[in-house]
């Protein structure tokens, strides 16, 4: 797919038609970019067009997908997938280069002009950026513009101005309102007529409708998919019935030719029809988002959408195809891609991988980075580790981690997704367990695995993911020397049971010098009765905790009864401080020594009666 990074939001009020058609006379009128009254021009001839200095446009950089087994060179595109093809449409095909990168200016009524290569300088603007066009720069008769030698010049917001968001707003804060990805969205799909009828022929109106809603039983499509992915909070519904669109579907006819790489031409010839037929400034007047199912053999790929606006575009069956679809209007969302090493498209554990020719498949939602951006998450089932941090989950994370497919709103205690955080860096990891059931139950890569992929953004705005690891249970993955500081960041699957993955989530090795839970208190020991003076209770066992081994008498002498610190006959577990050991003696009498209950005395003698005396004889 084209991947246009758009700051520009297209609002109800913002696209106005720079050129109509007339089915009579097979004549284009194009307007004037500079702002003054349409031009007449042959259908195959185009005056050059002055672009006013003061005009602000977008810059767009955009990155085109073809089909496997088609190299990035050929021209004469294969998308019947057919050859080695297996029916998946990526970056680059067979071949070793990047995909094809066209740089581009959207204007304010939301069409998109390729500049020129060559014809002036880019370097150092970054796509998504408000530019103003060198007062050389002209629309050349191939349609592209040329810079006239000039640069792009930066274009800053105005200062104490309400801020509109076509002409003014930066692209972070445009994004982020426009990735609302929540709440109900609706959507028109075009089938695209061209001159000398060559026209979309995958399916009439009805199926077309059916392929993309499921107005009549289709299982997967656009609307499922989101629907499902989001647990429902968001809904994709068909759009245009105020206007007498029905079910989502319309037919629209131009002139243009269908020939190869005319696919700009034709978008906005069909913008323009919109426009007129239904007497609005611009489509999302009437829908929030557009797909555009152009005849076979006009575009050079298989699909592609403008980031953070209303348009995809595919060719012809690519409409059809659910993945091809949620792909696309995730670009629409402000997705970026997911790859894989050097591959990119080649995360294929989600939906903004490759894309698939399968009517009902390949069921799956998206990898851990794209589903944080969605917010689906953002009610308390998400963890953001902030790495370095002092808070009581940053550098150390144990827990479990629940498929996305088995969410369950009201359950406070699942977690199904984790960010680590590196504050002074521009990307992050994202974890998620890769659960392969449910709604994700056809993910084609690391089915019920721990899966880890780095992004860019925050997790907030559009970036590109890659996947680093897909760990099985029991198995580890050092990020070495993570926030540049020579620590690492360690993560374990400790297991995989219950449909759960139990995961260890370390930095610096800050789980183990955590301190330990403190031991439970025993229960207190009942006091020991008094001995008698003649105790008959059987030796007892002493402890005392010390360095060195004590006397065994000195046990029985000093030592205590089980006093919270030695507890165990038989094991010298640690206690106290400084390495002291426990010490014990069994043969100690019962009780702790105490002296004797003393015997009372014995009562004193009777005081002695002196003898009555005995009278003489």
């Amino acid at each position: 797919c084209t991947a246009a990074i758009a700051a520009t939001l297209v609002t109800p009020q913002a696209l106005a038609a720079s050129t109509s058609t007339s089915a009579s006379t097979g004549v284009e009128k194009n307007k004037n970019l500079r702002g003054g009254d349409y031009v007449a021009a042959s259908a195959n001839k185009q005056h050059h067009r002055a672009l006013q200095e003061e005009d602000v446009f977008t810059f767009l950089v955009a990155d085109v997908q073809y089909e496997d087994g088609v190299t990035a060179s050929s021209r004469n595109r294969n998308l019947q997938g057919q050859g080695n093809s297996q029916g998946r449409g990526n970056g680059r095909g067979n071949s070793p280069n990047k995909p094809e990168r066209t740089i581009n200016v959207q204007d304010a009524h939301g069409l998109i002009y390729e500049i020129e290569e060559g014809s002036g300088d880019t370097a150092g603007v970054k796509s998504g950026a408000k530019v103003i066009l060198p007062s050389q720069a002209f629309r050349n008769t191939n349609g592209k513009i040329n810079l006239g030698g000039g640069s792009l010049k930066s274009k800053k917001p105005k200062k104490n101005q309400k801020r509109d968001l076509l002409q003014e707003d930066d692209s972070a804060t445009d994004l982020r309102r426009h990735l609302a990805t929540t709440g109900p969205k609706t959507v028109v799909a075009v089938r695209v007529v061209a001159a000398n009828n060559a026209a979309y022929n995958k399916a009439n109106e009805a199926g077309l409708s059916d392929d993309v809603f499921g107005t009549n039983g289709d299982a997967f499509n656009l609307k499922t998919g989101y629907e499902q992915c989001s647990h429902g909070q968001l809904t994709i519904n068909p759009g245009g019935s105020d206007y007498g669109i029905n079910n989502g579907v319309t037919t629209i006819t131009v002139d243009t030719a269908a020939s190869s790489g005319n696919d700009e031409a034709m978008r906005n010839a069909v913008t323009a029809q919109i426009n007129a037929q239904f007497g609005v400034s611009n489509p999302t007047e009437i829908a929030d988002y557009w797909m555009y199912c152009l005849p076979p053999n006009v575009m050079n790929g298989i699909a592609y959408a403008f980031i953070n606006s209303w348009q995809s575009v595919y060719s012809n069956e690519w409409c059809n195809y659910p993945s091809a679809q949620i792909h696309e209007v995730g670009h629409n969302f402000g997705y970026g891609h997911s790859n894989e090493g050097s591959q990119d498209y080649g995360d294929q554990s989600g939906m903004m991988g490759y894309s698939y020719s399968q009517d009902e498949g390949p069921v799956m939602c998206f990898n851990a980075a794209k589903t944080w951006q969605t917010g689906w998450m953002n009610n308390g089932k998400q963890v953001n580790m902030n790495i370095g941090g002092s808070g009581a989950t940053d550098n150390c994370l144990i827990t479990d981690i629940t498929g996305q497919a088995d969410y369950v709103a009201v359950d406070t205690t699942q977690i199904i997704l984790v960010k680590m955080n590196r504050p002074a860096s521009s990307t992050d990891l994202y974890l998620m367990y890769n659960k392969k059931t449910g709604v994700n139950s056809g993910t084609v890569e690391g089915g019920n695995t721990v899966m880890i992929v780095e992004a860019g953004g925050e997790g907030t705005s559009y970036s590109e993911s890659n996947l680093k690891a897909k760990l099985g249970a029991g198995a580890s993955q050092t990020f070495t020397n993570y926030l540049g500081d020579g620590r690492d960041l360690v993560i374990t699957v400790q297991s995989i049971t219950n449909g759960k993955a139990s995961v260890k989530i370390e930095f610096g090795g800050l789980c183990t010098t955590n301190p330990p839970t403190p031991a439970p208190t025993p229960a207190p020991v009942p006091p020991t009765s008094p001995p008698t003076s003649n105790p008959t209770n059987p030796p007892v066992s002493k402890y005392v905790c010390t360095k060195w081994e004590p006397a065994g008498s000195t046990i029985c002498a000093e030592g205590a009864l089980a006093d919270n610190k030695c507890s165990s006959e038989g094991v010298n577990s640690g206690c106290g401080n400084g390495g002291k050991v426990c010490w014990w003696n069994s043969q100690c009498e019962a009780g702790p020594p105490s002296p004797p209950t003393p015997t009372p005395p014995p009562p004193p003698p009777p005081t002695p009666t002196p003898p009555t005396p005995t009278p003489p004889p």
